[in-house]
């Protein structure tokens, strides 16, 4: 097992599902590679000063023609292999899918990511 330390700052918002007021430091394991994860996925490249490839891309990617949820969920893996490096012990699942929506002329993107009890379920539409 990699000696990592898990210690990160607590960056849950007011509206957030799991939000706690009295946090300031986050130090458990999975809680903090399930906030990784999050930041990675609604971050589009550019956003961050200083490191213009970090961000999944999310919302680019469902506007380009025809991207398969393959090289969406390749993009995801790239991002979570360098951004993560505590993950590296730990085992997960993604799955990435698309559906139309015909009715409002649009592709919706789904984004499921699950890590021992705690799931990230997230659209992009």
């Amino acid at each position: 097992m990699a000696n990592f330390n898990y210690t990160d700052f607590y960056i849950r918002y007011q509206g957030h599902p799991t939000y706690n007021s009295t946090e300031i430091i986050e130090d458990e394991i999975v809680r903090v590679v399930v906030m990784k994860v999050e930041t990675i996925l609604f971050t589009n490249k550019g956003d961050v000063f200083g490191d213009p490839n970090f961000g999944a891309d999310l919302e680019k990617l469902l506007h380009e023609t025809r991207v398969s949820a393959d090289f969406v969920k390749k993009q995801i893996v790239e991002q979570i292999v360098a951004y993560i490096p505590e993950i590296s012990d730990l085992t997960y699942t993604l799955d990435v899918f698309f559906q139309q929506d015909p009715e409002n002329y649009q592709d919706i993107m789904f984004i499921d990511f699950k890590i021992r009890d705690v799931e990230i379920n997230a659209y992009f539409a």
